[in-house]
């Protein structure tokens, strides 16, 4: 039976919050944003949380949204994720055998850390993420009358997503590259696996908010360098990957980055944003934004047919 979820990404400058309908898809009925204050995020720390819960206020009270189940997006700095081949036995995994396993790969105290596991046919993904960031997002969203059903890291937001869009059979090797302030992310989908890559640095000036001095050519080479490196680390998981497309989401990419970046893997660029619009039914126009820019918010609502 379909039910009604929010996905909601409260970023370093904006909120984007999507109603969508989920069953088997994921339909998209409602969608807003709203610009931020100055330093109301931090890092991905909420540092304003006054500013924050009321702006989201306002932001579902225009919506008129009909569900108050909300999915909440942690964003990519704030999460560890990390990505080992799967052994029979991880299906079963007990809560103290997650936490002996987490506590070989990560540097924090387990006990700091809220974690979790999804187990894929080739890969067993472990998340782990700081308590404190996870819980000020939790309290701002019920402070507003949602009833938080979880926050996802954005590259699962992102792959949760694209299992959807790719379906039960999935065919493809693509890589996705969210493009966000601060920080973006690659992620893999090689054919419903998932692979976690680099996150790196974002100018905000390039994009015309703030001021420095970093150029466009210096972030195209730090993305075709994300790059080298997230298709390096899986090869060495599966040497079999042969990339089939790349998937630009979130800001804008000046389109001839986009094509010196996919020439430089020699795969094809995938229209995303033709493939949102079919799929989801986004009008995104309604909230002034790009179509790829709601691709998080619509991943995270995506999550609810673990709910259904």
């Amino acid at each position: 039976m379909a039910k009604k979820f929010l996905g909601i990404q409260i970023g370093e400058y904006r909120i984007i919050c999507v109603e969508a309908r989920v069953s088997g898809g994921v339909i998209v009925n409602k969608i807003a944003t709203a610009p931020l204050m100055e330093n109301s995020v931090v890092n991905g720390i909420i540092a304003q949380p006054e500013n924050i819960t009321e702006i989201l206020q306002s932001t579902i009270t225009k919506m008129e949204v009909t569900t108050d189940d909300a999915i909440i997006n942690i964003p990519s700095n704030l999460a560890q994720i990390k990505c080992i081949p799967t052994e029979q036995d991880y299906l079963n995994l007990t809560e103290d055998q997650l936490e002996w396993e987490l506590s070989h790969h990560l540097n924090e105290p387990i006990e700091n850390l809220n974690i979790s596991h999804f187990v894929l046919p080739s890969t067993t993904v472990l998340v782990a993420a700081k308590k404190e960031p996870l819980m000020k997002r939790a309290e701002i969203a019920e402070k507003v009358g949602l009833n938080v059903v979880s926050l996802d890291p954005e590259p699962i937001a992102m792959f949760n997503l694209f299992s959807v869009i790719e379906g039960a059979k999935p065919k493809r090797n693509l890589i996705i590259a969210n493009i966000e302030i601060p920080y973006s992310y690659l992620i893999i989908f090689a054919k419903g696996e998932f692979w976690n890559g680099p996150a790196f640095f974002t100018p905000p000036e390039i994009f015309g908010i703030g001021e420095g001095k970093r150029t466009w050519r210096e972030f195209t080479d730090d993305i075709i360098a994300a790059f080298d490196m997230i298709i390096h680390s899986y090869q060495r998981f599966n040497p079999a990957f042969n990339l089939d497309g790349v998937i630009f989401s979130g800001r804008k990419l000046k389109e001839d980055i986009e094509q010196t970046i996919s020439s430089h893997f020699n795969a094809d660029i995938i229209d995303f944003e033709k493939i949102l619009k079919r799929k989801t039914k986004l009008k995104s126009k309604r909230a002034n934004i790009e179509p790829s820019e709601a691709a998080i918010s619509i991943g995270l609502a995506a999550h609810g047919q673990a709910f259904l």
